[in-house]
């Protein structure tokens, strides 16, 4: 019975976010958003992978920008340049071939210091400005109604060569109740079934920080079609 529902539930979703946009979709992602997030964290972990996928993603489209969380991972102590600095993302989205984008600062939180495969990492934590949340809007209507505009969430925060050679990894939390994800752990969700988000993204390569764990370390020969690929 339980995972009837839940099919009801997925189907809902996926129609949703493929014809019925506007408020009937939105309702529709609250609904299924809500649904998850009632399930005790011992059944969600045993969701398989699409479930999953297909849950973040309508949480993902619904998620006021106000909350958003953007983590960066340091090997070294770097809290005297993030307090004296001003740090900025572009926010990006294409939509019909022309390419959308604002830059917004960062507002910074809090430090703390954590425990990453035997490793002592300073994680700073940032709020997205208030600047962006029109920019943003603008995306989420054109999103809803169904003008295909696709937004860039894979941000690299804007840093000095001096202070990003000490940087680990930035970590996402688009949908708090889903927590800081990695940049591998965000792929899998966001990604669809057969990989294209990840094809995308690996192929244009403007990622500021370390995207082995997503595309692997991959070195294209002088001849165009000679591409060697490394995953880990």
């Amino acid at each position: 019975m339980f995972y009837k529902l839940l099919i009801k539930i997925l189907l809902l979703l996926v129609i949703s976010s493929c014809s019925t946009m506007g408020h009937v979709a939105k309702g529709t992602f609250k609904y299924g958003t809500e649904f998850y997030n009632a399930q005790p964290k011992v059944i969600t972990d045993n969701y398989p992978t699409y479930f999953k996928q297909t849950f973040f993603k309508g949480a993902l489209f619904i998620t006021d920008y106000d909350v958003w969380k953007l983590r960066i991972l340091s090997i070294q102590d770097i809290t005297e340049y993030i307090e004296n600095n001003s740090i900025f993302v572009d926010l990006e989205y294409e939509m019909d071939f022309q390419n959308y984008s604002k830059s917004v600062p960062l507002i910074f939180e809090s430090q703390s210091l954590l425990e990453s495969d035997g490793r002592a990492l300073y994680a700073y934590d940032f709020s997205f400005s208030p600047e962006g949340k029109d920019f943003w809007v603008t995306f989420h209507d054109h999103f809803f109604k169904r003008d295909l505009p696709s937004f860039n969430y894979p941000i690299s925060p804007v840093l000095p060569p001096e202070i990003k050679r000490n940087i680990d990894s930035i970590q996402y939390a688009y949908v708090p109740n889903w927590g800081f994800l990695t940049l591998r752990e965000f792929m899998v969700l966001y990604s669809s079934r057969n990989g294209k988000r990840w094809d995308e993204f690996c192929f244009w390569n403007n990622y500021a920080y370390d995207d082995s764990t997503v595309c692997g370390d991959i070195q294209i020969e002088d001849e165009p079609e000679i591409i060697k690929v490394t995953t880990n």
